[in-house]
């Protein structure tokens, strides 16, 4: 299990309580890889659009989404919670 590679982080947006963590490029290597989303302890909405074509599934646990994949997967996108 290896940490995913994120890079273009958009700066955070905070609404109320809830955070909003942005990023341009979210990389996973294989399945089982994880992202530990700073800044936030419990993760309610994850926005990723994949670039590319691969079949995926993401599991959570507090601030640490882990990815179920058939391989590789890039995405862009958002992460939101408390």
């Amino acid at each position: 299990m290896a940490a995913a590679t994120v890079t273009l982080r958009r700066q955070n947006d905070v609404t109320g309580r809830l955070r909003q963590v942005s990023a341009g490029s979210v990389a996973f290597a294989s399945s089982g890889d994880t992202w530990t989303v700073p800044g936030i302890k419990t993760i309610y909405e994850i926005s990723l659009t994949p670039t590319t074509n691969a079949s995926y599934g993401f599991t959570t646990s507090g601030n640490v989404i882990t990815i179920v994949s058939g391989g590789a997967v890039t995405f862009l996108g958002c992460v939101v919670g408390l």
